[in-house]
């Protein structure tokens, strides 16, 4: 059974997507069926070490997988599989558990989540501001070789994220759902501000340290502060992983690791796209707390 799906946006581009019943999923091929994939992953198994990392898409997932391997392995090797670790579309029901704490990622909603995921395990949800993040999900979605890609332009996509948003939905639900969230269950989920780790990448990494509860110390923090600065692991990653990060999964001028810049936005927002953007994120986030930092 193959669980894609296919609908238009408004200008005519085909949007393909895993129908898991409840939400759009990227449409993994890997995965033939997202319903039974959404079942698995609402009913895994979690051990008390173990770390969920939730995010909308193009919001740091992956960076913040790397530190947080790094903390919890107390190195600065590079570790970790990120595509093995993702629920969303790994088969992680057949692969062997690993001794020690596992980190799963997820773009799922909290609603979504296991109850073990929920009440079991710590959370770190990264979170970003949405221009970057649109823009970032645009180069992802249009770029791909791995999946059906969105052919439409920038423009396009634009008013899609307005409209109705792509994979996983609507980023002001996403982040709004998290945050409620966090608010109930402060000491089980912790927010990470994209931006806020990029200008401050020792403290915010010794924050999350401490919502662990590893107590690596700020020195270990500063080591893997540097090991994890966006070039330097781009490089490494494209390296281990040509599978994912290289050519042949990316079409010519794209690539998973584009800048992870705060502010890359402006190259791409027309001064309109921007003040709608910015209306309805004064509408929308009008009752948030949550630090959006958009340059």
């Amino acid at each position: 059974m193959n669980s894609f799906a296919q609908l238009k946006d408004r200008h005519g581009n085909d949007i393909y997507f895993g129908n898991s019943g409840e939400m759009w999923m990227i449409p993994s091929p890997n995965i033939k069926d997202h319903r039974e994939q959404l079942k698995k992953i609402r009913h895994m198994e979690l051990r008390d070490d173990d770390v969920i990392l939730a995010s909308f898409p193009r919001s740091g997932t992956f960076w913040h997988h790397q530190i947080v391997c790094m903390l919890l392995h107390n190195t600065t090797d590079y570790v970790g599989h990120f595509e093995e670790d993702h629920m969303d579309w790994a088969a992680f029901d057949q692969l062997p558990r690993p001794d020690g704490p596992q980190i799963y990622g997820t773009h799922l909603r909290y609603r979504l989540l296991s109850q073990q995921a929920k009440e079991k395990v710590k959370v770190i949800y990264c979170y970003r501001n949405p221009k970057d993040c649109w823009v970032s999900y645009y180069n992802l979605a249009n770029g791909t070789k791995l999946m059906p890609a969105y052919e439409g332009t920038w423009a396009h996509f634009f008013d899609l994220m307005i409209d109705t948003g792509y994979w996983y939905g609507d980023w002001f639900d996403h982040v709004l759902e998290w945050e409620e969230a966090m608010n109930n269950h402060p000491d089980v989920i912790f927010p990470s501000c994209y931006e806020l780790v990029k200008k401050d990448p020792v403290g915010q990494i010794m924050k999350m340290d401490q919502f662990l509860g590893l107590n690596r110390g700020r020195e270990m923090c500063e080591k893997i502060a540097k090991a994890c600065q966006f070039p330097k692991m781009k490089a490494v990653k494209e390296t281990q992983f040509p599978e994912l990060f290289g050519e042949k999964a990316w079409k010519k001028g794209s690539e998973y690791c584009r800048k992870g810049e705060i502010g890359d936005w402006k190259n791409w927002f027309t001064v309109a796209q921007s003040e709608q953007l910015d209306a309805v994120f004064k509408k929308r986030m009008s009752e948030s707390k949550l630090p959006v930092i958009f340059e």
